[in-house]
């Protein structure tokens, strides 16, 4: 009976739409009008994990769809997955995104590690003085640090340039494909999922992994890596409604079998970040369903900066993604191919003409808000393009006040647009701290020791007065106050006092030229008191040029008295003039101590006007060539201190040293003096290791060289040096271990560490 009650009902409703279609055509619709329904297709939600180079295996994923012809509803990502998924739903292609991102350098784009050549004149002169590359300040009474290892700047700003064709507000459902970036709320680790706002800004706060990357604020809220709460964000896919769900999985991060041992605080904290990321994976994972389709690639072996493995990395995607043939199969056979693909979306953003015609800075609290649109302000009324904006947003980060800097474009009337700047100054800005060290001992000669503290006050006023303070304790010591005022883009006024001091080892090679020997009679030391006003031409961070006024006091004194060594030099002596100097300076060199390319110029005179009638000049030059891992450096230096009056007893106010690495490496350091210089070498090195992540490099190499430190009136006697050493370059400071040879058997084994001493 109940059977045939549901017969009796088809009968009905057939009956019905008969009724239905005669009535239709009677009417001139034809049934043909009837469109029929179409087989509903099933939402499929990519996933894509974090796992830093490792998410190159996801673009395997997205070939294989791409290949199926299978639409993706939605692509929901953590950390590099966020950057992979970001990137496609916005409209770049697999092959691009291999291209682009493949291509980087971890440690430039990534880290953020700067070339020497991309920074402001004074802060090159200021790495000269500090090496160390660690900077801190004070904030509200307690010492502050940078918020992570790297800020991220460079990689947002490429994540910028690569969606610049994107809104600068968005609604990510409006993407080519839906997207969602996941990341963690600071605050109270709540996970957010950002489906709205600027795509870019979203993509690197999904992947500020703690300690790695700075955090990134949005909207007054600060977030950090989406792979604390959801790294493989399954959870984020089913609460969007996927029907299927395709997840990438980069496994191996962990390998549960093996502990590393506990030898640091950063061990352990590392340690616990994964095991927060592994458990909430283990959850992730266990919302599978068996529709559901897992592409877990072996991946143990691949590091997270190993990018330059991206053709490898997507190769094992590949093979992990045909290792689940079956499921890809199950999936495409009950897919309607008769069904066209939807088109994809189109975002008219890019296509529009945007005319720049104003710049207004958004976060600058100590900076000054004329500052960064004086900075900006090339832009003005050109017609907006992302890499010429990029240049300077550039230039604001290696200004060395913010550790963030992104842009955004705001429609005020048809093509006319403001560019809002939106900088983030670094966490204890305004007072930066720079710490200095230095160590140096060598066979039989003089261990030397130093230590030394920075500091910085930019914008005591809108106008960018600067103080500076440097003190430095040791064998050679210091007390400097300084005061910095910009003129313009190019002019500024320097002014400052020092105090500094020098104990130098006096050897008998030094007071007998005939007769060269390792002794030492004495240690001098030498004091220099000076006040200086300069006014100061920077030419597009490639030169200077310094023009200014000097009073200087030099102080000489011996330990020994020489009148019982019968030599002919005082006890002790006090120099004192007032004078004008210029100096010309050049830097093109990328590196302080380990150049491979560029040069370096260094020129100056200082005439006496008044007091003694002093006239001294200096010219270093360095020029560095590289070819792979074999590095050519070569120099000279020159320099002369003289007093151009009469008398029987002319003597230089000061005394020019030689000796030590690069300096004649075979004699000590100060073993060769006299108020005249002439020196010349030749540097080979040969590149052992990268120095992985942080290049922290390693260097075998020689060094040829010929020099003498003489007097006036005596005849200059040319000496001649081999050098053989073994270099780091060290986070903390240049590492040297070298053994030198030399004119007269002079021979020399050294250690150098941090800052060098010269003299």
């Amino acid at each position: 009976m109940k059977v045939s009650g549901i017969l009796y009902q088809k009968l009905k409703i057939q009956r019905l739409l008969m009724l239905i279609s005669t009535c239709l055509l009677s009417l001139g619709l034809g049934a043909q009008s009837l469109p029929a329904e179409p087989l509903k297709s099933p939402s499929v939600v990519v996933v894509l994990a974090g796992g830093g180079a490792k998410g190159f295996a996801h673009l395997a994923v997205l070939r294989r769809l791409e290949e199926e012809r299978i639409p993706i509803s939605r692509i929901v990502g953590t950390s590099m997955g966020a950057v992979i998924g970001g990137l496609y739903a916005s409209g770049l292609s697999t092959d691009e995104i291999e291209r682009v991102v493949g291509g980087l350098d971890p440690a430039k784009v990534a880290l953020d590690q700067l070339n020497r050549l991309e920074l402001p004149s004074r802060t090159r002169a200021h790495q000269q003085k500090y090496p160390v590359d660690f900077e801190f300040g004070i904030r509200n009474g307690a010492p502050s640090f940078a918020r992570g290892v790297s800020d991220g700047q460079r990689f947002l700003a490429l994540l910028q340039d690569l969606t610049s064709h994107v809104p600068p507000q968005v609604n990510f459902n409006d993407l080519k494909i839906p997207f969602r970036a996941v990341a963690t709320r600071y605050r109270d680790g709540e996970m957010k999922v950002f489906d709205r706002g600027a795509l870019h800004l979203a993509i690197r706060a999904s992947m500020a992994a703690p300690a790695v990357f700075a955090p990134v604020e949005v909207d007054g809220e600060t977030y950090v890596d989406g792979g604390l709460v959801a790294n493989l964000p399954v959870e984020v896919a089913l609460q969007e409604g996927a029907d299927v769900i395709i997840a990438s999985y980069l496994s191996g991060g962990i390998d549960d079998g093996k502990t590393d041992q506990v030898s640091h605080a950063l061990v352990v904290a590392n340690r616990m970040v994964d095991i927060l990321i592994r458990q909430n994976e283990k959850r992730n994972m266990a919302l599978l369903r068996p529709q559901d389709i897992l592409v877990t690639p072996e991946l143990q072996d691949i590091g997270f900066a190993d990018f330059n493995r991206a053709a490898e990395i997507v190769r094992r995607g590949q093979l992990a993604v045909s290792a689940v043939n079956d499921r890809w199969d199950r999936l495409q056979s009950g897919w309607n191919r008769s069904v066209p693909l939807p088109a994809p979306k189109q975002l008219s953003f890019d296509q529009r003409e945007r005319r720049i015609v104003g710049i207004q800075a958004k976060g600058n609290k100590d900076v000054s808000e004329q500052y960064i649109q004086s900075v900006m302000s090339p832009l003005l009324g050109l017609e907006f393009s992302s890499v010429q904006t990029e240049r300077f947003i550039d230039q604001l980060y290696t200004s060395g006040f913010f550790d963030l800097v992104s842009y955004a474009l705001e429609q005020q009337h048809g093509d006319q647009y403001t560019l809002v700047v939106q900088v983030r100054e670094k966490p204890y800005s305004p007072h930066f701290m720079k710490t200095t060290l230095g160590f140096s001992s060598e066979l039989d000669g003089v261990t030397q020791f130093s230590v030394g503290l920075g500091y910085r006050r930019p914008w005591l006023t809108a106008s960018g007065l600067e103080m500076s303070i440097d003190a430095r304790l040791g064998t050679q010591s210091e007390v400097a106050a300084r005061l910095y005022q910009p003129l313009g883009q190019r002019w500024s006024l320097e002014t400052g006092v020092s105090w500094d001091s020098n104990n130098l080892p006096l050897y008998r090679t030094a007071i007998d030229r005939e007769d060269f020997s390792e002794q030492k009679l004495a240690y001098l030391n030498q004091t220099f008191q000076k006040f200086d006003a300069q006014l100061v031409f920077d030419y597009e961070r490639k030169a200077n040029i310094k023009l200014g006024l000097t009073s200087s006091t030099i102080r000489r004194k011996f330990e020994t008295r020489f009148d019982l060594l019968d030599m002919d030099m005082d006890q002790s002596s006090v120099f004192k003039y007032n004078g004008i100097k210029t100096q010309f300076q050049i830097d093109q060199l990328d590196s302080l101590s380990f150049p491979t390319r560029g040069f370096f110029v260094n020129a100056s005179l200082e005439q006496g006007l008044s007091g003694i009638a002093y006239r001294g000049g200096r010219l270093s030059l360095k020029w560095a060539h590289s070819l792979g891992p074999h590095i050519v450096n070569a120099g000279m230096n020159l320099a002369r201190d003289e007093v151009t009056r009469h008398c029987e007893k002319c003597k230089s106010p000061s005394l020019l040293f030689l000796g030590g690495f690069q300096f004649m490496g075979a004699y000590r350091m100060g073993q060769l003096s006299g108020s005249d210089l002439a020196h010349v070498q030749g540097t080979y090195m040969y590149r052992l290791s990268d120095g992985g992540m942080f290049n922290q490099r390693t260097y075998v190499g020689t060094v040829l060289e010929a020099g003498d430190a003489w007097s006036q009136g005596e005849e200059i006697r040319t000496r001649y040096s081999g050098t053989l050493f073994i270099a780091v370059d060290s986070k903390v400071g240049d590492i040297y271990l070298g053994a030198a040879r030399g004119s007269g058997n002079a021979f020399n084994v050294f250690l150098q560490l941090g800052r060098r001493f010269s003299f």
